[in-house]
Parts: structure tokens; C-alpha cells; sequence
């Protein structure tokens, strides 16, 4: 009699513990679908953080109230994320929810260093990006050529650039062609031709004797590196002042 009430007790508490289980696990099941009900804690608020000199604030806030498919526990952060970036003048984007009904957007704005084509821009990072308003004529380096090809261009300006002001030079202008022939414009007109090999050497070959050719009675308006032992150089009409 005592081993069957012993029995009894121990199948009453394992009835017990695993009716406790089942009602715990529908009550945070239950929990958690009230959570993520997209009704539940709505977001009413969202923070755009950071000074901006070019970015639309209006249109950012626009494309992020889109992007918001849920309340304050099931919204996307991610896809907030992705909205925000899709924003022309918006380089990075942090979203982070306020409890209770609030999202911080911090936003870094593109730094443009160049245009790139008739109506792109070029940012610090080599990354080409297009804004819906005109481009700003007061960046004076213009690129041109494929996007995917812009960061190589950056790191190949970057390093020719220093180059060239090695001699009081300047670089106002980066072409690469769909055959992958290199082009630069310097800043007083001067056109050079640099193919597509070889572009540090030939470019040292060039600057190794241009203090020469800016002694001659004209200026040079071409020069065309793509020789084997040399350059060929056109003159410009009008002589020296």
C-alpha cells in the first residue's frame, strides 16, 4: 500500500511538472506572438541624428517610414538599414530602437571628392553614388569610366597624383576606357595619353624630363606615352607669354 502511494505521488508530480511546462510554453508562445504582432507597441517617432550639408532629410525620413513593417519589437532593423542606404547622399546608416516607440537613425553623410561622369559622384572610399539633385560644379576632378572600375581609379589617381606635384603638377582629370586605356588632364590643359600597361613607368619615364619640355618655345597640349622607348608630344599653337 505504501509503494503504491509513493507511486502515485511521483506520477502526480511528473503530471503536474509537465502540465506546468505545457502552460508555460503556450503562455511565452502566446507572449511572444503579442509581441510580435505588428499592432503591438507601434513606432511613432524616428530620430535622424548628425549634422548634414547635402543629405534631404525629408526624403530620408520618407524612405525609412516605408521600410517600417512592424512594431517596436518585430520591425527590421536591417531593412531600416538598407532603406536608409538606398538614400543617395547617406554613406553609413545605425538604426537602434528607444523604448517605447522610438527609432535613433545615425547617419554619415557622403564625403564627394569628384564627379564622376555627367551625373555622379566620386566619394572618399572609391564607391560611385548618384543624387537625385544636379552635381555640385565646384569639385574641380572629374572620372570617367566604369563603376565597377572606380575604386582602381581612386588608388591610381592617388598615387600619380602624388606624382605629379612632385613637379608642380596637378591632376584635374581620370579616364579609363572600355579598352583599358588610361587618360589624365592636368590642371593647365595639358592631355596625356597612358595606355594600358606599364602606367607608373611611363608616367616616371614623363616626369623624368617635363621640367625639359616646359623650357621649349610651346607648351606641350599631348603627349602620348604608349612607346616603347619614348613619348610623342604635340605643341599648342600659341608660344609662351
Amino acid at each position: 500500500m505504501k509503494g503504491r502511494k509513493s507511486s502515485f505521488s511521483r506520477h502526480w508530480r511528473l503530471w503536474a511538472l509537465t502540465g506546468f511546462a505545457l502552460l508555460s510554453s503556450a503562455g511565452i508562445y502566446a507572449l511572444a506572438g503579442y509581441l510580435m504582432n505588428p499592432q503591438t507597441l507601434p513606432i511613432r517617432n524616428i530620430q535622424i541624428k548628425n549634422e548634414f550639408r547635402n543629405l534631404d532629410k525629408v526624403s530620408l525620413q520618407q524612405a525609412l517610414l516605408k521600410a517600417i513593417d512592424g512594431g517596436f519589437f518585430s520591425v527590421d532593423l536591417n531593412r531600416l538599414r538598407d532603406a536608409a542606404l538606398s538614400t543617395a547622399w547617406v554613406a553609413e546608416a545605425k538604426v537602434t530602437r528607444v523604448w517605447p516607440d522610438r527609432l535613433v537613425v545615425e547617419v554619415v553623410e557622403q564625403t564627394p571628392i569628384a564627379r564622376w561622369g555627367k551625373d555622379a559622384l566620386l566619394n572618399d572610399r572609391g564607391e560611385v553614388f548618384h543624387p537625385r539633385k544636379g552635381v555640385s560644379k565646384s569639385l574641380p576632378l572629374q572620372f570617367n569610366g566604369d563603376e565597377d572600375k572606380a575604386p582602381m581609379m581612386l588608388d591610381f589617381f592617388v598615387r600619380e597624383q602624388r606624382a605629379f606635384r612632385g613637379i608642380g603638377k596637378s591632376i584635374r582629370e581620370v579616364d579609363l576606357d572600355k579598352r583599358g586605356e588610361w587618360r589624365l588632364k592636368l590642371t593647365d590643359g595639358t592631355d596625356i595619353v597612358v595606355g594600358k600597361e606599364q602606367m607608373d613607368k611611363r608616367i616616371q619615364r614623363l616626369l623624368g624630363v617635363y621640367s625639359a619640355l616646359e623650357q621649349s618655345e610651346k607648351k606641350p597640349r599631348r603627349v602620348d606615352l604608349r612607346y616603347e622607348q619614348g613619348f610623342a608630344v604635340s605643341w599648342r599653337s600659341e608660344e609662351k607669354g
